[in-house]
């Protein structure tokens, strides 16, 4: 003899044991998120000085770039 309901209850003890690895997996997962969301703000100041900083190493780089290339140049000639 079948059951009719042996589905519905299977899909059930699915969705809680679906829900109670996803809980978990989420409180593990709260401390190691680099976003901050619970109601405080990133702070741009800092952010917009990282950038500046990461900019200026690049132009600095470019420049000796340049610079190297020039002097190679006009040391072959």
């Amino acid at each position: 003899m079948k059951r009719n309901a042996f589905g519905a209850i299977d899909l059930l003890i699915g969705l809680v044991l679906t829900a109670v690895v996803f809980l978990i997996g989420m409180n593990a997962l709260k401390g190691t998120t680099s976003l901050k969301i619970n109601n405080s703000a990133t702070d741009t100041k800092s952010v917009q000085e990282q950038v500046d900083e990461q900019v200026n190493e690049i132009q600095n780089m470019r420049q000796q770039t340049i610079n190297y290339q020039q002097n190679s140049q006009s040391e072959d000639y």
